[in-house]
């Protein structure tokens, strides 16, 4: 009860100003430490799960609800939040539950697959289990978020020798920033193909989710990995700007950076054969020789010419060493190339300039030309051309749902709670002290000039300090302890 006469007092001896200061540090206080008791309470949220559909979502919710745990839905309702504690010990319970099912069920259509299903629903439910199986293995390829896959296998008869063309489609969602490459789309035809009875690669058509043909029919070089010569020069093409943009997207940042490369490609296949002959060499393949011989004269008489004779003949042959070179000049050989680049090399930072006042660069425009020369093995006769502009930057998507803003004024009464909680202690402990050290004051003056024995102080005992006036008390207690008590209850009685 004191305690509280205590504080009336106080807030009696205090003026106008004094009193809406108090009151507004209170109700300041009563606000702040509202919200650090909110925010004390706010559990530590993480991801559940998240890209789920709304189907699993609901589901899920669903389950969570059912044992009173608070989660937070993010994203457009595709990511959910649960408490930190609580994270692994749901995922268990969800997975004893079956959930997250996923759009692709595959072979578990037949886990509750019911007794006399005719054979033709048999057969769509094994389709059906195929296509989301061979869905689910596609999802793993890197950089693959969604996948939906059609397989169309011919109608089988009874009287009919002719069987139709097994055929399927593929059609691919991608992650932001992620592009298959040709030899991806080839796997992912290979492996299509190889799961369904019937289908070849030639009857894969393979399509992304804005509508661009990767592989099919038409272009069964693509997804095979021989082409037409279009088809090679293009990717002769591709894969020499892939490498420039890698390169420079390195150091000035993604979509900085835009190079297309057009290539002379020589495709026609020439044999050469070369004979060299070395006459120095030679090598007697055939020698024929014929001998002279004397006859005497005929009857015995020697004369003049008694005798006759013959000449012997050498003939060789002979055959010289020569030399037979072959040489082939197979397809592709690139005889030329032109490249042209756009790219932006002005420095982040706004307000950096370079030398003379002008707008600072990371780099030159020659270094960029002699890294994109060095980098592609351009040769002398091969055209460069590299230009500096800044590139346009669009402005993001509206979001359809816009953030709370709570968060933000949490983490900013977050910073500033301790600082005005010592702010307003510092002040009400002050606004005390004031109005009791003026309340004290007043004691002593009605102590000293009013009631009964107002003579038992000295008369400048209203303006001494606290220490002066307390020594003041103590002696007229100790002089005149009757007068100081019959003041005290006068003062009590005129309180009541």
């Amino acid at each position: 009860m004191d305690f509280l006469q205590k504080i009336v007092l106080v807030w009696q001896k205090v003026n106008l100003v004094q009193r809406a200061l108090l009151a507004a540090v209170l109700i300041a206080s009563a606000i702040i430490g509202f919200l650090l008791i909110h925010w004390a309470r706010q559990p530590d949220m993480r991801m559940l799960y998240q890209e789920l559909s709304p189907s699993e979502a609901s589901q899920i919710t669903e389950r969570i609800s059912e044992q009173d745990i608070p989660y937070q839905l993010r994203d457009g309702g595709t990511t959910i939040y649960v408490p930190r504690k609580n994270v692994y010990q749901l995922r268990l319970d969800l997975a004893k539950d079956g959930l997250p099912v996923g759009d692709q069920a595959g072979y578990k259509l037949f886990d509750d697959e019911k007794i006399g299903v005719s054979p033709f629903v048999q057969n769509v439910n094994l389709k059906r289990a195929l296509q989301d199986e061979l869905a689910k293995s596609i999802q793993m390829i890197d950089g693959v978020a969604h996948v939906r896959v059609h397989i169309v296998s011919p109608e089988e008869r009874l009287f009919s020798s002719e069987a139709g063309q097994t055929s399927a489609s593929v059609v691919l969602q991608l992650k932001p920033g992620h592009r298959l490459s040709a030899s991806n789309i080839a796997a992912i035809t290979h492996m299509v193909s190889g799961s369904v009875k019937g289908l070849t690669s030639e009857h894969v058509t393979v399509v992304d989710s804005q509508g661009r043909l990767l592989s099919g029919e038409a272009d069964t070089a693509l997804a095979t990995g021989a082409g037409t010569v279009h088809d090679y020069k293009e990717k002769v093409e591709q894969g020499l700007v892939k490498k420039a943009e890698d390169l420079l997207t390195a150091v000035l940042g993604p979509g900085r950076a835009t190079v297309r490369v057009s290539a002379i490609v020589d495709m026609n296949s020439v044999s050469t054969i070369t004979e060299s002959y070395s006459p120095g060499d030679r090598v007697a393949t055939k020698e024929e020789i014929t001998k002279n011989s004397e006859e005497p004269a005929a009857g015995g008489q020697q004369a003049a010419n008694g005798s006759s004779k013959k000449d012997s003949t050498i003939v060789s042959e002979y055959e010289v060493g020569k030399t037979v070179k072959q040489h082939t000049t197979l397809p592709g050989e690139v005889r030329s190339l032109s490249v042209a680049a756009f790219v932006d090399l002005s420095d982040p930072d706004p307000n950096a300039t370079g030398p003379g006042g002008q707008p600072a660069l990371i780099m030159q425009v020659e270094e960029v030309e002699e890294i994109i020369r060095t980098a592609l093995g351009l040769k002398t006769s091969d055209s460069l051309k590299v230009v500096h502009a800044r590139f346009h930057q669009p402005t993001a998507e509206p979001v359809e749902e816009e953030p709370s803003k709570w968060p933000a004024y949490l983490a900013l009464a977050r910073q500033l709670s301790l600082g005005i909680m010592a702010l307003c202690a510092l002040l009400v402990l002050r606004i005390f002290s004031r109005a009791r050290n003026k309340a004290v004051a007043v004691e002593a003056q009605q102590l000293t000039e009013g009631g009964p024995g107002g003579a038992m102080l000295p008369p400048g005992a209203s303006t001494a300090e606290p220490i002066l006036l307390r020594r003041q008390i103590t002696h007229a207690l100790r002089n005149n302890p009757e007068q100081v008590r019959e003041m005290f209850l006068s003062w009590i009685e005129e309180k009541e």
